[in-house]
């Protein structure tokens, strides 16, 4: 199960912390939890417990290991729900309900 807690702490020590959404896919693909999010501006970061095994993963992932496409694409989209809409996009919506209610 994937943690949504916000943390401030980006720089705890044991922790791993990455905005690279592939790599926490992959991450969660080769069994690593994530233990919470960040925010800066737009940006949100994925923090997992920095680990021996969590290195060897992210060492494998940057020299083209693979994993199974259809799990793979499955973590992305649930990683996609923990990052918020920007504001903007929140008011892009908000008019064109207001447009299209207007009966």
């Amino acid at each position: 199960m994937v943690a949504t807690t916000q943390r401030n702490d980006k720089d705890v020590a044991g922790a791993y912390p990455t905005d690279h959404l592939y790599l926490a896919a992959y991450l969660r693909c080769s069994g690593h939890e994530i233990v919470g999010t960040t925010c800066a501006g737009d940006r949100v970061s994925f923090i997992f417990h920095l680990t021996p095994a969590l290195s060897a993963d992210v060492a494998k992932f940057m020299s083209g290991a693979v994993v199974p496409a259809r799990k793979f694409s499955f973590e992305v989209l649930k990683l996609k729900r923990l990052i918020p809409r920007s504001k903007r996009r929140l008011e892009k919506d908000e008019k064109y309900l207001d447009t299209n209610n207007s009966d």
